[in-house]
């Protein structure tokens, strides 16, 4: 069967925070990393942290969806939906995969 293509979201960024911007999106690949460790080991505390700090982060960049993401990420931890908080991780990992940072 062919893997079908991933669709590319395209995000406008401020010109005077471009050039930062591949920084911002290491670290959140980064956060994943950190995410999915927790989650195999448990750690609510650290989940509901680095969620609450995407939740932050993201819109301060111009990343929305990353803020959303964290939002309902560290919604489903408090609230021990742990099923739902593998779909964000994996949810945040495919957009940080597929996002075309662009100034305009």
């Amino acid at each position: 069967m062919a893997e079908r293509a991933l669709k590319t979201y395209r995000v406008r960024i401020d010109p005077e925070l471009i050039d930062i911007v591949p920084v911002f999106i290491a670290h959140r690949r980064q956060d994943v990393a950190s995410l999915q460790d927790a989650l195999a080991h448990g750690d609510s505390s650290l989940i509901r942290k680095i969620a609450h700090n995407l939740k932050g982060a993201g819109s301060s960049f111009g990343f929305d969806t990353v803020s959303a993401i964290g939002e309902r990420m560290e919604r489903a931890a408090t609230q021990g939906r742990w099923p739902a908080v593998a779909y964000f991780i994996n949810l945040l990992a495919r957009y940080l995969e597929t996002v075309e940072p662009v100034c305009e």
